[in-house]
């Protein structure tokens, strides 16, 4: 552990992340059924769930670079996700009365 202010800043993303993982998962079982409107938030979920791994590794990334790249790669791979819904979720709400 590298110090309490670093603990507190993971605590504090953790409490966050799981707020957004509850709020995800209200969203996602509403369009339930819909596939093209259910898949967006099930994306953004594995975003969060990505974030909340970074979160957990923040307090020990100076201690080995092992854990800094776990870190780093669970960041990029959130920003991925997280992106990826946001365009599928673009493509979702412009659905035309033909679709």
């Amino acid at each position: 552990m590298s110090s309490p202010f670093l603990l507190s800043i993971a605590a504090v993303g953790i409490t966050f992340s799981g707020i957004a993982v509850y709020y995800i998962s209200v969203l996602k079982n509403g369009f339930e059924g819909l596939g093209r409107l259910e898949r967006p938030w099930v994306v953004l979920g594995c975003g969060v769930g990505s974030l909340v791994i970074a979160v957990l590794t923040f307090p020990w990334a100076g201690a080995s670079a092992i854990v800094g790249l776990v870190e780093l790669v669970a960041v990029v791979v959130a920003a991925f996700f997280i992106l990826t819904a946001m365009v599928m979720m673009k493509q979702a709400w412009t659905i035309g009365e033909g679709d």
